[in-house]
């Protein structure tokens, strides 16, 4: 069974390859397992995407040329069987610009498969940190953080079904296409808020990203999602892992970054294969936002739709006006 949808009607995706997305979906469709198998080649280590606790991701072609991203969750997990359910709940209330499209699914039997849209540009994670990677300029980083930072307000405040926490953000799952839109992906661990402030929850995500009282007492609210992308900022700006190992000793990026920030060291936060290029105004806001960001009470920092403003670029004449005033800071 393959999209109905014309192709050539299809919006472009990716500028950069010609990708095409297929956003214009109304309802998932149920994939025959035999289907994805042809789509995947067997699911050949050739098309092997990446893999995690719960399973694999392999990159395929559906018959109307349609690339997808198949995720093929374990045999016998309960692990792998919850966070196929959660995504597949979750994306039904979903579409956004900056979030991965879900095409359908696959449930025969024990393969348990969720079928995404291709992203053509691998992870934020590899154009950050792999030695064989182009460094991404400083207005590719800034179009980045306001891409995530919109596809987060979307979850937290604009969603129809309510607000989703996605718990679980991280480099790794933010992919790019090849005109560095950033996409969230991987909702495995989401969260509904319901009519509560927060849920309690089993302690679930990427260590160095978990908010303190997410790690230490299992609440998750929309506040955890916040922690998280004011760590993911300060990766942006510094290229640097969230945790530095150096022997026995492990430096977590907000013991080095905090500090930089209060004496208003700024310039020193930023990745040195940017040091000549990087904007003053936009760092000024950027590290601004970080710092509000991971406020170890929830209740201080600021939602999605507070970062966005601040983080977004204001016209020309205001820009300039403010870097005579924060010129300082950044020296």
């Amino acid at each position: 069974m393959t999209s109905q949808d014309d192709t050539s009607q299809r919006p472009i995706l990716c500028i950069g390859c010609g990708l095409k997305s297929s956003i214009y979906i109304n309802e998932y469709m149920e994939f025959p397992f035999s289907e994805i198998q042809a789509a995947t080649s067997n699911f050949s280590k050739e098309n092997l995407l990446g893999e995690g606790g719960y399973g694999h991701v392999y990159k395929g072609q559906l018959n109307d040329g349609q690339l997808i991203a198949a995720k093929l969750h374990k045999e016998a997990s309960f692990e792998g069987y919850t966070e196929f359910f959660t995504e597949l709940k979750v994306f039904r209330f979903v579409r956004h610009r900056n979030i991965v499209g879900l095409l359908g699914y696959c449930c025969e039997e024990t393969n348990n498969i969720l079928v995404y849209e291709y992203i053509c540009n691998k992870s934020l994670e590899w154009h950050l940190f792999d030695q064989s990677a182009s460094f991404l300029e400083w207005n590719k980083r800034h179009a980045i953080a306001i891409g995530i930072a919109k596809g987060l307000r979307f979850l937290h405040e604009e969603c129809r079904a309510g607000p989703i926490i996605h718990l679980d953000l991280h480099p790794s799952n933010v992919l790019l296409t090849h005109d560095c839109v950033p996409m969230l992906g991987d909702f495995g661990f989401a969260k509904w808020r319901g009519c509560e402030d927060y849920v309690k929850t089993m302690i679930m995500g990427e260590p160095g990203y978990l908010a303190p009282e997410y790690l230490e007492c299992g609440i998750a609210s929309v506040k955890a999602d916040v922690f998280a992308f004011g760590v993911l900022l300060f990766q942006l700006i510094s290229g640097r892992k969230v945790l530095d190992e150096h022997g026995e000793q492990c430096t977590h990026i907000l013991q080095w970054a905090e500090p930089l920030v209060e004496t208003l060291a700024l310039n020193e936060l930023v990745d040195d294969r940017i040091k000549d290029t990087y904007d003053a105004y936009g760092l000024f806001h950027l590290a601004k936002a970080a710092y509000l960001c991971i406020r170890p009470n929830p209740e201080q920092r600021p939602s999605m739709g507070e970062v966005l403003h601040l983080i977004e670029v204001e016209s020309e004449h205001i820009r300039d006006f403010s870097r005579q005033f924060i010129s300082h800071f950044t020296k």
